[in-house]
């Protein structure tokens, strides 16, 4: 009897450091792009609201005047999280000792020293907000101003249906992005959308977007 001679798995080498990834399931996320964080909803004015990208804690900080921004969620005396202090005109104070930053991170008072030795601030996100949404670009600071804010007018209007999803998932994003895209795998929540049947009309693509109509019959 003829078979398929085993290898030993030990016996072969592994790529180099330096081989690029070629499976998609271990290509993290990119920072160089503008992402959406929160609604503007959430984050009222004269309030924070903590937020994450990948697992970095992110600050989002809507002023007194309106003006949002996003710092790294830690103060950087006593790795407090910022969220969890107070937004005083168009800074946000630490709850801890104090300390406040402005929309750039610089720490700008800390009660017990005055302003005239100012410790180090804290890391500044580029913060837009549009359609919305809050979004941040966690990646190179220099390459915000090059990378288009993702065009979503959809978000607004009322001739699309917007599904809000703040769960947090422990999956690579691809995963994600499949479930959101199958829509004929409705047989695993049969109980709750009844015999729905899905039929795709087409689909549009463009550099860096895919988007799909689809009919449902009962």
């Amino acid at each position: 009897m003829h078979g398929v001679p085993l290898l030993d798995s030990s016996a072969i080498d592994p790529p180099p450091a330096s081989a690029p990834v070629r499976d998609l399931r271990r290509v993290p996320i990119h920072p160089d792009h503008w992402y959406p964080l929160a609604w503007s909803s959430e984050v009222r004015r004269g309030k924070a609201l903590g937020v994450q990208f990948a697992g970095d804690p992110i600050v989002l900080v809507r002023t007194e005047s309106g003006t949002i921004f996003a710092l790294e969620d830690r103060c950087a005396h006593r790795q407090v999280p910022l969220h969890a202090g107070v937004v005083e005109g168009e800074f946000i104070r630490c709850g801890y000792h104090g300390w406040a930053y402005d929309c750039t991170g610089r720490c700008v008072d800390v009660p017990y020293l005055g302003r005239e030795r100012l410790p180090n601030g804290v890391r500044a996100y580029p913060c837009h907000e549009a359609h919305g949404l809050i979004f941040v670009f966690p990646g190179d600071v220099a390459l915000a101003k090059e990378r288009p804010l993702p065009a979503l007018p959809s978000a607004e209007d009322k001739a699309y249906k917007t599904r809000r999803f703040g769960r947090e998932v422990k999956c690579h994003y691809s995963f994600m992005h499949e479930n959101l895209m199958d829509m004929n795998h409705q047989f695993l929540h049969r109980r709750q959308m009844g015999q729905m049947r899905a039929r795709s009309l087409g689909r549009r693509r463009g550099e860096d977007w895919v988007e799909v109509d689809y009919t449902f019959a009962h």
